[in-house]
């Protein structure tokens, strides 16, 4: 592990995935926990998560898609995996022998995978999504409800919703969301169907809600469902960007950095390259607007953030050399250097910052409180 190509890379810390994990257990001590791991379990990387997971106990992955799910039991993950999103009923029949459940959401959709599993004469494990309030996928009624539980094709184990606005304590949405489980157990319960709700939100603030089982997705990376409110004592993010200085150069007062000229020395000025861009994940509009972290102090990115590389004043920071390790996003929770602060500073949420991270930026696995794998996508 001493030996990989130093360039830009992420670490992943799967002792604090453990951790996290053991909170959400002593928050919801009953319920099994469903763990999301779809876009590449949030860009930490699918497989290794999962891996890590199984060997804490949890038994139950949540995907968005069939080629997800593939990539997990393909690489011997082997707890039952529910995918969230549409397929295609013939790709349906071929991965019966596999540990998938699927999601439906449509009453027409429901009975025709119920004719096509009668006439192979199987039945097809299925969760029933059941709309309460996103206005997404799922079914409105009681009346669609019993229907899809009519259909001799399909062996129905659960009904669960998603809610809008769980990761909000305003008071309006915290209402919506009682509202949206009400509705969800209303239709439930009496039908003697199993149900899961919580997301990360509702795992944190509606710990008190009923359900079978948890959906573990963004709070089980460490990071806030929302950036306005605290998150459990004891979850701490498993994830760091990092890359290294390449090159040092002096530039003038009055000179000019990057494309487009956006930054103009002030002052004889010591520029660190860094060979991290938005290609990497690096969002481009942190550019003017970020310090990275080098040698334990903050240096201000200068001028744009390129595809490949950005610049960074180390003026301010003594015995910079070529090879220093650079801290891009850190694994705070909150300030400076967070995932959480870079999503508030260019509008977005940190779920988009963390899935954005590059193919091309290898994923070293922490364990044991040492790197032991590293995974590279190219």
């Amino acid at each position: 592990m001493n030996n990989f190509y130093k360039r830009a890379w992420s670490e992943v810390n799967l002792d604090v995935l453990k951790q996290n994990i053991a909170v959400i257990r002593g928050i919801c001590p009953q319920k099994e926990i469903i763990a999301i791991v779809k876009a590449n379990a949030y860009g930490h990387g699918d497989v290794q998560c999962a891996g890590s997971l199984i060997a804490c106990g949890v038994r139950h992955f949540a995907v968005s898609n069939l080629w997800e799910a593939q990539q997990l039991s393909e690489n011997g993950i082997d707890g039952d995996i529910l995918i969230f999103g549409y397929c295609d009923i013939p790709l349906i029949l071929e991965n019966l022998g596999k540990n998938y459940i699927f999601t439906v959401g449509d009453t027409d959709y429901a009975k025709e995978l119920s004719e096509c599993a009668l006439a192979n004469k199987v039945k097809i494990p299925v969760h029933i999504k059941i709309d309460t309030g996103m206005s997404r996928v799922g079914i409105t009624t009681e009346e669609q409800l019993d229907f899809i539980l009519a259909l001799g094709g399909l062996d129905v184990r659960a009904g669960y919703t998603h809610f809008a606005v769980s990761d909000s304590l305003d008071n309006a949405d915290v209402d919506f969301t009682e509202k949206q489980q009400a509705r969800l157990i209303g239709m439930c319960k009496k039908r003697g169907l199993p149900t899961h709700s919580q997301n990360s939100g509702g795992i944190i603030y509606h710990g008190g809600f009923d359900g079978s089982m948890v959906r573990a997705g963004i709070i089980m990376y460490g990071q806030k469902p929302d950036e306005r409110f605290p998150i459990p004592d004891g979850i701490k993010p498993i994830f760091q960007l990092k890359s290294v200085v390449s090159q040092l150069k002096t530039i003038r007062a009055g000179d000019t950095v990057s494309y487009g000229r956006t930054f103009t020395a002030v002052r004889e000025t010591r520029l660190a390259l860094i060979p991290c861009g938005y290609a990497d994940g690096f969002n481009r509009r942190l550019s003017n607007n970020w310090n990275v972290i080098i040698n334990g102090r903050p240096a201000p990115v200068c001028g744009r953030i390129c595809m490949d590389q950005t610049l960074a004043d180390v003026t301010d920071i003594p015995d910079v050399k070529i090879g220093d390790t650079v801290t891009v996003y850190s694994n705070e929770t909150e300030g400076g250097s967070s995932v959480t602060e870079a999503a508030k500073r260019v509008g977005t949420i940190n779920y988009e910052l963390l899935c954005a991270i590059g193919t091309r930026v290898p994923r070293i696995y922490i364990k044991d409180g040492k790197p032991y794998e590293m995974h590279r996508y190219i």
